[in-house]
């Protein structure tokens, strides 16, 4: 990244602004910038409108969509008015239905006879209900007491006097019948289920919302920007600071030439001072950028892991899936989908899933695994057994480890590249003496006595960096003392983060073990049932429910437990710091 500052007059700062949003380069520094009133009322807008977004996108679209007439301000408040109208019309519905359910009981009476009653003198009704069984005919000759109702074994009536002696306790009854409770119910479920259809109407507009935010989004942006310049000169001129990926300079600049007039410099960068990065991979390793950004983004100091990250994560993804037929799964659906989609976020995330299946594929291949069937006579790592001496299942077992050693080796390189553009090279030779250690200690169990000579020399001088230059500068006994300290650290950090990989084999082993065993449940249950369609119907049933449950859990352990090996294990022995700003070219706002 480039470092500029603009200077300008002041009354061509909107001007200026406008030029670099159309040019749209520059991520312009807007860092502890407070925001105006303007500036927050933008911003409470943009935020309202993305919160009705996410809900017309949850809506099913009417296939014959209203045709809206009005701007994006217009469409705002009629979609929240009407959710408003929904909201209301499903409280009255909820609120009639236990109304009904309440005067359901009291039978069809008549809400003029509860009106006169009321107004009559001297006649104060009381109403009651009572199981039939504690119901006492006699209580129609001792009090004014009248039936209006039996329902479901209880006896609903009304005593139009005060009685002291009554031993009941007088209940509520309903101001209004069922029936009309239920015509006003019919008439709130109507309300109700025209205001779905007039969201779901509203979904197909939804993109007026998101274009209306998006211009909001980059008022906001370009308020920040004008905020965020400096006044020089009592306020006559504007410095503005900015961020440029060097392979934009060219063009660049040529933009600057081309307006009003502006003075621009190239800065050194202050120590303290963290750039915004701009990742930037190839075909294959843009598609794990997502992996890397979930963690963190990497400093400008450091190297961007992706690349790394890529090639590893697709091959532990597919140890732990294991099976060829899973792999091609996935491979044959993303293939499929990406025909039918044109969204590009969407295929780039179909992309990774079809090369994640191409390593369940490989894996597959090596095992010889395909949805949970073992074919014993190509398995690759059978042989691989044989022709080592090895017990039965350490051919993946070593396998995992291996992958595992070569990561951490990939990871100590990298800390030590980055080392070297911090400090130089000599603070990175105790890192490099480390790797030299590591890879000639196996390169002395590794390889036949004879080929020893050419390994001591270099791997002697290691041993001497590691233990006498670990720390440029001190002493030697500061020195020796430090690296028999990183000797313990590296001897037992080495070893704990081997053996995190055996993971790989463990769910790789294990969702082949599964898979065989539905198999054979299928196999057996559908052989025991013993008619001819309904065997196959049981076998089948069991195959799909197994394998998919099979399937589900460990596609989610494959993606879980190599991410947790690439943040844990590769990113300790890369040093990997993070805490990178994400670069923003000022004018290209994200809507969506």
């Amino acid at each position: 990244m480039i470092k500029y500052s603009f200077l300008l007059h002041r009354d061509d700062l909107n001007g200026f602004l406008e030029r670099l949003g159309r040019a749209g380069m520059v991520h312009v520094e807007t860092n502890d910038v407070e925001p105006d009133e303007e500036t927050s009322r933008l911003l409470q807008r943009a935020e309202s409108f993305e919160k009705v977004c996410g809900e017309l996108k949850s809506l099913k679209s009417d296939d014959a969509a209203m045709t809206f007439e009005g701007d994006a301000a217009t469409f705002f408040d009629a979609f929240v008015k009407t959710k408003e109208e929904l909201a209301q019309a499903e409280a009255s519905r909820m609120q009639l239905e236990r109304e009904v359910e309440e005067a359901a009981p009291w039978g069809d009476f008549d809400e003029a006879d509860l009106e006169r009653l009321a107004a009559t003198p001297d006649v104060r009704p009381h109403f009651y209900s009572v199981s039939a069984k504690r119901f006492d005919p006699s209580w129609a000759t001792r009090y004014p007491l009248f039936e209006l109702n039996r329902n479901r074994g209880n006896v609903y009536f009304v005593i139009l006097d005060d009685c002291p002696d009554f031993e009941l306790q007088e209940v509520k009854m309903p101001s209004r019948p069922a029936k009309t409770l239920t015509e006003t119910l019919r008439r709130a479920e109507a309300r109700r289920d025209e205001c779905r259809v007039r969201l779901a109407s509203m979904a197909a507009a939804a993109k007026t919302l998101k274009d209306e935010r998006a211009r909001i989004l980059e008022s906001v942006e370009f308020n920040l920007a004008r905020l965020g310049s400096r006044n020089e000169a009592e306020g006559s001129l504007k410095l503005l600071t900015g961020w440029l990926p060097r392979d934009m300079k060219s063009e660049f600049e040529r933009v600057l030439d081309d307006g009003s007039a502006v003075w621009f410099a190239k800065e050194k960068l202050d120590a303290n001072e963290i750039p915004p990065v701009l990742l930037k991979n190839g075909r294959f390793s843009r598609l794990f950028e997502p992996l890397t950004k979930l963690y963190s983004l990497p400093r400008h100091t450091e190297l961007d892991p992706t690349v790394f990250v890529a090639p590893f994560f697709m091959l532990f993804f597919g140890f732990c899936l294991g099976d060829g037929g899973y792999g091609l799964f996935i491979l044959a659906v993303a293939s499929l989908l990406k025909l039918k989609i044109a969204s590009p976020a969407v295929r780039s995330i179909l992309s990774l899933a079809q090369w994640l299946g191409v390593g369940t594929l490989i894996f597959g291949f090596v095992t010889a695994t395909f949805f949970g069937i073992s074919m014993e006579s190509v398995k690759l790592d059978k042989m691989a057994e044989q022709a080592l001496g090895l017990p039965d299942s350490y051919g993946m077992l070593c396998l995992a480890l291996v992958m595992g050693f070569v990561q951490i080796i990939v990871g100590m390189c990298l800390r030590v590249s980055v080392s070297v553009r911090r400090r130089g090279w000599k603070y990175a030779l105790a890192e490099l003496a480390w790797i030299v250690i590591i890879l000639g200690g196996v390169a002395l169990v590794a390889l036949p006595s004879s080929l020893h000579a050419f390994v001591l020399p270099p791997l002697g001088a290691a041993v001497l960096v590691a233990f006498f230059y670990n720390m440029p500068g001190k002493n030697p006994i500061i020195n020796f003392g430090s690296g028999l300290w990183t000797t313990y650290n590296v001897v037992s950090g080495l070893l704990g983060d081997l053996l995190s990989y055996i993971r790989l084999f463990a769910l790789g082993m294990t969702g082949g073990v599964l898979g065989g065993v539905f198999n054979t449940l299928a196999l057996d249950a559908g052989g025991g049932v013993g008619i001819p369609v309904a065997s196959q119907l049981v076998t089948i049933l069991i195959l799909l429910f197994g394998h998919g449950l099979n399937f589900m859990l460990g596609v989610l352990g494959a993606l879980i437990h190599p991410m947790r090996l690439i943040f844990v294990e590769f990113y300790k022995n890369t040093g990997f710091e993070g805490g990178g700003l994400p670069f923003k070219a000022f004018g290209k706002t994200n809507g969506n």
